[in-house]
């Protein structure tokens, strides 16, 4: 059976190839167990075979790769390497294979990985419906 990542990643330059293959197999060994798929055009690794589960993805850009993790808001980042501002998700841009071989970056990916299942806190909505004399009509 043929390797669909290596068919995705062979629409590449070599450069953005070599640096993906490189992110794949840390990720792969920070994350023992992930579920490796193609979702949304990246290399995505979750709990599950579900893409609800998703921790981490890879995504070839043109001219750098971008590690994304989908709860990086909550990781420790000691190393200030991420980057978003968004309420959840936070982003690597790696632009050579040396970037892609830091150790912080391991560490964030084994971070993710440990914490990325767990649940998030959901807000409870309340289901009681306003008076009908205080809805809005349309």
């Amino acid at each position: 059976m043929a390797d669909v990542v290596k068919e995705f990643l062979s629409n590449y330059s070599e450069e953005i190839r070599k640096i993906s293959e490189d992110l794949r197999k840390m990720a792969r060994s920070a994350m023992p167990g992930a579920h490796e798929f193609l979702y949304y055009d990246a290399i995505n690794y979750s709990v599950s075979d579900s893409p609800l589960g998703r921790i981490c993805y890879i995504s070839p850009m043109e001219k750098y790769v971008t590690i994304g993790f989908l709860f990086g808001a909550r990781l420790d980042d000691q190393r200030h390497l991420l980057e978003g501002s968004g309420k959840r998700a936070r982003h690597v841009k790696i632009r050579t294979s040396e970037e892609g071989k830091n150790p912080a970056l391991k560490e964030l990916v084994k971070a993710a990985w440990i914490h990325g299942a767990d649940p998030v806190p959901k807000v409870k909505r309340s289901t009681k419906r306003a008076p009908r004399s205080q809805r809005r009509r349309r």
